[in-house]
Formats: structure tokens, C-alpha cells, sequence
């Protein structure tokens, strides 16, 4: 009997969630609506009819907000007190990607280099026909707040820089080409991460990031001590003429993956384990022994890998330098993986934008998305006196 239950509620619960077309939109506007609630019962700071000193105003009744988003069209109370000065920042925050995602659809539906599947796309994310006049004003919005975000002031002291890029697909006058989106993640002395810049560039030549480091420099950017990136000529040599005497690490999970390139896949299973156990060593004495072990295995059978890791180790073992506590999250570029995964999910259903504005556009609104979020959440590391003291102490004797 129970089992014949189980399988009625199955049946019922799989008719409401397929079939039932207003199911989702109805879940995500009640979800929605607390949020709201909740926002406007922490700014007026007491119940309905609580009397506090604390109290920050006086509830005004309430209007309802149209608001369209990929499941539908939602239909939301917005509350308000009487000095009218309570604004919920729900709406901006969600709302600035999905503009610059729209943007980038419609500009490629508008310009004629969209297909009929992307066309059926933007109806469903709009729900009515769209001109140029729209999109002109939708992204002229839209760039002008995110050009004031990419080039706000720096005040504050960030010692550890996270270096990284990729490359999106990109239609210019020669035809569509891969260019190359900019990123610089950077972590306070109170171990908060904020991403401060993306730029967009042919390449990742020199000049390239020379630009977007004195870019950093002008905003304010001091006090860095250490950095992080993949092994780019370019990247490497702009990073240390704008930041004299920073530590560079080499990212090891890149080293890693350049490794693996160099061997057979059969030798791959004597000689990654040693590679990776250079990594795990307790301090960077043990580090420099395992991976003299590691060269005179190599010298066996892969001579040129031998010299090549001689030659290219030490600079993945500058994270020794830092304490002990940093140095899981600073020996590579992961922390950025994440991000570039959510990028990359956006950008494939764009596939090609029609300009590098367009490109801009979408990796910004995101960044700043993002870093809102790191800038206010749980803090990715932590610092002490005594460890700022010692970091600066490295700094200044490397530096010598």
C-alpha cells in the first residue's frame, strides 16, 4: 500500500514539474519575494507595529514590480517607509549581468550574425520584439556604469596579486579572431579578494599588460608583495618592471600540465608522482632536494625534461616563501578557475561576439558581480601583524 502511494506522489510531483508551465516561475517568485521581505525588514530594523529605538523608519504600504527573467515574467511587492528612501539592491545586482548577457544577444541578432535558434532565444528572454533605439540605450547604460566600476580608485592595500587569462572568439575587420580577457584578483591585508581589473587585448604581449599594470599603478595599486600567474614572457616581465621586487610564483598546476606534455603517457606514471611530491614537501629545502631526485631520474631517458626542470622549478617554489596557511590557495591560479567556468557558460551561448565591446561588456558586468560578492563574504585568507611584518621583512631582503 505504501509502495502504491510512493508511486501516486512520484507520478504527481513528475506531472507538476514537467508539465505544469508556470511551476518554476511561481518556485523562483516565491523565493524571490523573501529575499525582498527580508531586505526591508533588516533596513527598518522591527516588526510590524514593534515599537524600538532602533527603529530606522516607518513601513508605507507596498507597489508591484514587473520583472522579467528566463522563466518569466514575475510579478513582485516592493516595499516601501514613508521617506520613500528604502531601495532594494536585488534588482541592480541581478539585473547587471543579465543586461550585459542581452546585450551581447541582441547586438549579434541586430548586426546580422545571429542564427534562428539565437533569434528564438532573445524573444524568450525579452518576451517582445526589440529595436536598435533599445539596445543603444540598454548598453549605453550599461557601459557607462561599468566604466566607472573598471576604473575606480584603489585606496586600499593589497598584498598578493592573482594573474590570469582567456580568450573568447571576437568578429573584427580581418575576420573573427581569439582575444585575450584580462583578469587581476587582488587580496587585502584583511584577506579579502576584490577583482580589480579586466581589459582586453590582442594578445597577451607585453604591452598588453604594461598597459593594464599601470592602469592598476594610476588607480592607486601599492604594497604588493607577491604574485601569481602562469609562466607568459610577456606577463612576467610587464608584472616585475610596474611592481619592483615582487615575489613571482609560477602557477603548478601549469607546470604541472606543461609536464605532462613533455613525456609519454606510459612514463607518466613513474615520473608525475615525483613532480608532485616536490610540491607537497614541508619546506622549500625539501622542495629543491626531491627535485634533484626528480632531475637525476630524468636524466635516464629524458634529458632535455631534466634541464628544462632544473632550469623552471624554483620559480613554482617562491609560495614557500609565505605562511604556511597561504600557501594551498597561492601556489596556482585555481581561485580563478571558478570564475572563468561561469565566463566561459556565458560566453558559449554567445559563441562569437559581434565586437570586442560586446566581449568587454559581459566580462565586466560579471567581474563586478563577482567581486561584490568576494568583497562582502567570508574573508579567503587571513593575516596577523606578525605575518605582515615577516612578508614585508622577505619582501625587502629579495628585493636587496
Amino acid at each position: 500500500m505504501t509502495q502504491g502511494k510512493d508511486t501516486e506522489v512520484s507520478a504527481n510531483l513528475q506531472t507538476t514539474l514537467l508539465d505544469e508551465h508556470h511551476f518554476l516561475a511561481g518556485l523562483v517568485q516565491g523565493c524571490l519575494q523573501e529575499l525582498i521581505k527580508s531586505e526591508f525588514d533588516r533596513y527598518i530594523n522591527a516588526q510590524p507595529h514593534q515599537r524600538s529605538a532602533d527603529r530606522r523608519g516607518i513601513r508605507n504600504g507596498s507597489y508591484t514590480r514587473s520583472f522579467k527573467t528566463r522563466v518569466g515574467r514575475l510579478e513582485l511587492t516592493i516595499y516601501r517607509d514613508r521617506l520613500g528612501q528604502f531601495r532594494t539592491e536585488f534588482f541592480n545586482r541581478y539585473q547587471r549581468s543579465e543586461q550585459a548577457f542581452m546585450a551581447s544577444m541582441l547586438e549579434m541578432y541586430l548586426q546580422g550574425v545571429s542564427t534562428r535558434k539565437v533569434g528564438k532565444i532573445i524573444e524568450t528572454l525579452c518576451g517582445t520584439a526589440v529595436s536598435k533605439s533599445q539596445v543603444s540605450e540598454l548598453t549605453k547604460r550599461l557601459d557607462t556604469q561599468l566604466d566607472a566600476w573598471c576604473n575606480r580608485p584603489l585606496h586600499e592595500r593589497y598584498l598578493y596579486l592573482i594573474v590570469d587569462a582567456r580568450y573568447e572568439k571576437v568578429r573584427t575587420k580581418q575576420g573573427v579572431v581569439s582575444q585575450a580577457v584580462m583578469l587581476v584578483v587582488g587580496i587585502t591585508e584583511d584577506g579579502h579578494r576584490a577583482i580589480l581589473s579586466v581589459a582586453m587585448g590582442d594578445s597577451e604581449n607585453e604591452s598588453s599588460w604594461d598597459d593594464v599594470f599601470k592602469g592598476l599603478k594610476n588607480r592607486g595599486l601599492h604594497g604588493v608583495l607577491f604574485a601569481v600567474s602562469d609562466d607568459h614572457t610577456g606577463l612576467v616581465n610587464a608584472l616585475h618592471r610596474n611592481f619592483q621586487g615582487v615575489a613571482w610564483q609560477r602557477c603548478q598546476v601549469h607546470f604541472i600540465r606543461n609536464f605532462i606534455m613533455k613525456l609519454s603517457r606510459r612514463d607518466l606514471k613513474l615520473y608525475l608522482p615525483l613532480l608532485k611530491d616536490i610540491f607537497t614537501a614541508a619546506d622549500e629545502e625539501e622542495a629543491l632536494r626531491r627535485k634533484e631526485h626528480l632531475v637525476l631520474k630524468l636524466e635516464e631517458k629524458y634529458p632535455k625534461v631534466a634541464v628544462w626542470v632544473d632550469e623552471n622549478m624554483e620559480s613554482c617554489l617562491t609560495v614557500f616563501h609565505l605562511p604556511v596557511e597561504h600557501r594551498r590557495k597561492m601556489k596556482s591560479t585555481n581561485m580563478l578557475e571558478r570564475f572563468n567556468e561561469e565566463l566561459r557558460r556565458r560566453s558559449r551561448v554567445v559563441r562569437i561576439f559581434p565586437n570586442q565591446a560586446s566581449c568587454l561588456r559581459l566580462a565586466a558586468a560579471l567581474c563586478q558581480e563577482t567581486s561584490e560578492i568576494w568583497e562582502t563574504g567570508r574573508r579567503y585568507l587571513h593575516f596577523d601583524k606578525e605575518q605582515e611584518t615577516s612578508l614585508s621583512e622577505s619582501d625587502e631582503k629579495d628585493a636587496a
